[in-house]
């Protein structure tokens, strides 16, 4: 079924800007998390994902734009705790807190979309008093580890609430949720409702410069309506009545961007590194559009190298499904002939389902074993956490031929 593309945006969401440029179009795809129970015959719907580049700002959108509720319904099946790549980046992000204001004990910590509470659990083991804000069915993890949390939308009405029952936080952080925000211009209203002078707000999201020094077009999924630049951040800024005072480049999810900014007292410096980022930001625009010709070339070659694995072997199997391996899977045309599951650690809850578009099956590690024909290669489809995956798997005996869906160098050469 076809739909109306009356979700298209008309300008840039951050800076105001009407000049959006054209980038990268990849086609329809389904939701990274439309997930279909195996044996049920639905077909997810599929979606445009078609990028615009504002040349103001810096800042990558989605032309697209799919209903929040939609894209985050209570049966969201993401958690944050199955990925020690996600945990450790928590860790080290109160870490940077505790540099930045000392000791978060007895300290107000938000978390904007908190998923099952890891990072408040974190901030928890130091003192810190934990509130967190959580749409999806995810929100039910959060409470039973012991926070406090409101399963909706932020939205000021929303931070009326929470500043009315318990104060100003002290600490607001968004961990990658600035990416999954539908109405950006409500969420700076709420966030500014929150921020007392001396409030530190911590927000870590997909960089789009790292996006282009690994080719990392998968990162535009669904649920990222937007992509930003340290340039994008400076607009945020400005709308808070803040200033950024720490910058720093996370290897979290393949290239992270971390800025804290604070309206503060006068004590708070901008962060002394700025300028030479901005300095590389003017070349994102070429660069997108160099990343987008090369794809029709990798799509080739990629797809080339797993048949000839197949007709060695047979159909493989697959390792991890992260929301952004759908993209790749849709782009070379996987299905069941070529590759006849992907196993996920036991007690997800994608297990049991198809990966979206598809009738390959998410399985259980716990039946790894198990598969028909212990010789074929393992497909690895979280590529951006490929040192985690190939020494997981090799921990648990696994010593056959591992292929990563994608690699930048490849994709470089292709």
């Amino acid at each position: 079924m076809e739909l109306q593309m009356d979700r298209t945006i008309k300008g840039c969401e951050v800076c105001g800007g009407s000049e959006l440029k054209d980038v990268l179009d990849l086609g329809r795809h389904p939701l990274c998390d439309d997930l279909v129970p195996v044996g049920n015959p639905a077909i997810p719907e599929t979606y445009p994902i078609d990028i615009v580049f504002c040349p103001t700002c810096k800042t990558a959108h989605q032309a697209y734009q799919v209903p929040k509720r939609t894209l985050f319904p209570s049966t969201y099946h993401y958690r944050a705790r199955h990925t020690a790549d996600v945990l450790n980046g928590m860790r080290q992000l109160v870490e940077r807190c505790e540099k930045q204001v000392g000791s978060p004990k007895d300290l107000l910590v938000l978390d904007v979309g908190c998923n099952d509470g890891s990072l408040l659990s974190i901030f928890r083991e130091r003192g810190a008093r934990t509130v967190g804000v959580e749409p999806t069915g995810a929100a039910a993890d959060a409470k039973q580890a012991g926070h406090t949390v409101y399963q909706d939308y932020f939205a000021p009405s929303l931070a009326e609430k929470i500043a009315a029952s318990g104060g100003l936080p002290d600490i607001i952080t968004f961990t990658n949720v600035f990416a999954h925000i539908e109405d950006l211009r409500s969420v700076l209203s709420a966030v500014g409702a929150l921020m007392g002078p001396n409030t530190l707000l911590v927000i870590e999201n997909h960089y789009l410069g790292s996006v282009l020094d690994r080719y990392q077009f998968d990162t535009f999924y669904h649920e990222h309506p937007r992509t930003y630049s340290l340039t994008s951040f400076r607009y945020i800024a400005k709308s808070l009545q803040a200033r950024i005072e720490a910058l720093e480049f996370p290897a979290r999810y393949g290239g992270n961007i971390r800025v804290m900014m604070r309206r503060g007292d006068g004590k708070a410096q901008a962060a002394p590194e700025l300028a030479q980022v901005d300095a590389a930001e003017g070349g994102f625009e070429p660069r997108l559009l160099d990343m987008a010709k090369r794809i029709p070339a990798w799509q080739k070659s990629k797809r080339a190298e797993i048949e000839a694995a197949v007709s060695r072997h047979g159909p493989l199997v697959g390792k991890a499904f992260p929301g952004r391996a759908a993209i790749l899977v849709k782009l070379l045309d996987l299905d069941q002939s070529i590759l006849q599951g992907v196993y996920e650690k036991p007690g997800s809850m994608k297990i049991g389902n198809y990966i979206p578009g598809t009738r390959i099956p998410i399985l259980s590690d716990a039946d790894f074993d198990k598969r028909p024909n212990r010789d074929v290669p393992l497909l690895n489809l979280a590529w951006h956490i490929s040192g985690e995956i190939h020494g997981y798997m090799r921990k648990q005996g696994y010593d056959g031929q591992i292929i990563d869906l994608f690699s930048p160098e490849e994709f470089e050469l292709a």
